[in-house]
C-alpha cells in the first residue's frame, strides 16, 4: 500500500518584531518553557548539542507534560536566516510513534505573520490529522508574541 504525504499548515498574525520572534525559535528555544508554560513543559540540547542556536544536525528535546509522556526529538534539517525560515524533522516521540511514519514542520516568520507548515505521512487512514499540535504550535506563536510586544 503506497503512503500518502499530507500538508497542513498554521499562520498567527503577529504585532511583535519578526526578527525578534524569529531568534526565540532560533537562538534563545530554552526560554519556551517561561514564555508557554502550558505548552512547553521542558525543553534540553540532546545528543552532544551544546548550543542553543540552531545550526544542520543541531537536535532538542521538548516535554509537553510534566510527567514526560508526551514528547517529541527534533532535528535542524534546514535553515534560510534571511527569510526567518526553519525546517526541523521529529526523530522519536509519541506522536511520531504511534502515528506517523514522518514528521516534518517549517516555521517561516515573516512581518506580520508567524507560520508553521507540517509534511506528515501517516501509518494508516485511521491516524487523525496532526490538528492537535498545529494549535499547540499557534498557542506557542501567540505566547511568544504576547510576551514580546513590550519589547519592540
Amino acid at each position: 500500500m503506497a503512503q500518502i504525504g499530507y500538508k497542513m499548515e498554521i499562520k498567527t498574525p503577529i504585532q511583535c518584531s519578526a526578527v525578534k520572534f524569529y531568534e526565540v525559535y532560533s537562538k534563545q528555544a530554552y526560554l519556551l518553557t517561561t514564555i508557554s508554560p502550558c505548552n512547553v513543559k521542558k525543553i534540553e540540547l540532546v545528543d552532544g548539542n551544546s548550543s542553543w542556536e540552531d545550526k544542520v544536525g543541531s537536535r532538542k528535546l521538548v516535554h509537553f507534560d510534566e510527567a514526560g509522556l508526551e514528547y517529541f526529538k527534533d532535528e535542524v534539517i534546514e535553515i534560510h536566516p534571511q527569510a526567518m525560515k526553519t525546517t526541523y524533522k521529529v526523530l522519536e516521540g509519541n506522536m511520531l510513534l504511534s502515528c506517523y511514519d514522518s514528521f516534518q514542520a517549517t516555521l517561516e516568520v515573516t512581518e506580520g505573520t508567524a507560520k508553521w507548515t507540517v509534511e506528515f505521512t501517516k501509518k494508516n487512514e485511521l491516524c487523525p490529522d496532526p490538528d492537535y499540535y498545529l494549535h499547540r504550535l499557534d498557542s506557542v506563536n501567540k505566547d511568544i508574541n504576547a510576551y514580546l510586544l513590550p519589547i519592540n
